[in-house]
């Protein structure tokens, strides 16, 4: 069987949770032989020696003094070894379900009329942000959290892939989005129109920008009830450092978050909407936008 795809992975300082991401990728992986490629910045946890003890991982090491390149940015630099048609990004605190990767790639291989497409998976999460369930995501209640564990310590694979197989039995339900912390796509398309960008390291609103950019060219979206993904919570960005408790933002993200909302407006416009699903809203100037800024983000300017 040829292998249609690569895995992507980009981390800091998350070494606990990156195992468990790797070893999923590796027992519930469809695609058995694809390689995984992993962009590792200015880690001082152990996560360089474990990676170079990893047979099958692609190592992409980076130490460096300036700014950093943050999530967003080594996505771009994995991404930009991939050598298959197709690739899956994933964050170091994904835990995949069974075959998602082959779920999502028929997704990515339904296209009509060349129209790009951007799969994603259903996700289940600890519920850290005091919200309800919503369309494509099970919030699930720290403290009844199905047996299989909020932390990497207590994690149970086992009782995660019997809840998520479970669930991907039920009757398929789609709907128009994706989640920056998991998808799937060609990367002919991705190259297209440019990768992550620039301005938003080292994390934060990277997704948002992207998503509308990728509505700007008329790419299609789509997430499937028949793939799952566990997500740890955000503990390689928003509560970095913090691999055993739920609360406390890392000052990273609050400095970062606090400069790209200004920095959204100056490149947008106009603030973040949402529509009745989640998904950034584009709007028509929002388009033209785009149009005036688009060689900027192939140029890596922006």
């Amino acid at each position: 069987m040829s292998t249609p795809l690569s895995w992507c992975i980009s981390t800091h300082q998350n070494l606990e949770y990156l195992k468990l991401a790797v070893a999923s990728i590796r027992r519930n992986g469809f695609y058995k032989e694809a390689p995984i490629i992993i962009y590792a910045e200015n880690c001082t946890d152990g996560t360089d020696e474990w990676l170079r003890e990893q047979p099958d991982v692609t190592a992409l090491i980076d130490h460096h003094a300036g700014s950093a390149k943050g999530i967003g940015g080594g996505a771009n630099e994995a991404i930009s070894r991939v050598k298959t048609p197709i690739f899956s990004i994933i964050h170091s605190d994904i835990i995949i379900g069974k075959s998602y990767d082959a779920v999502l790639v028929e997704k990515v291989l339904s296209k009509v009329g060349g129209v790009p497409i951007v799969a994603g998976a259903w996700r289940a999460e600890p519920n850290v942000w005091g919200q309800p369930t919503r369309l494509g995501t099970v919030m699930v209640p720290p403290d009844n959290i199905n047996g299989f564990g909020l932390y990497h310590h207590d994690f149970d694979m086992n009782a995660f892939e019997n809840w998520a197989d479970e669930f991907v039995q039920q009757p398929e339900i789609e709907f128009r989005k994706v989640e920056g912390v998991s998808y799937v796509m060609n990367k002919a398309d991705w190259d297209y129109a440019g990768g992550n960008c620039i301005w938003s390291r080292p994390s934060s609103f990277d997704d948002m920008d992207l998503s509308a950019r990728w509505q700007c060219e008329g790419y299609e979206f789509v997430i499937t009830s028949k793939a799952m993904v566990w997500h740890f919570g955000s503990r390689g960005s928003i509560f970095m450092g913090q691999s055993d408790k739920l609360t406390g933002r890392s000052q990273r993200q609050i400095e970062c978050e606090q400069k790209n909302v200004r920095k959204w407006l100056e490149v947008w416009g106009e603030p973040v909407q949402y529509d009745e699903v989640g998904f950034i809203k584009v709007t028509p100037a929002m388009r033209e936008r785009y149009k005036q800024n688009k060689q900027l983000y192939l140029d890596g300017k922006l």
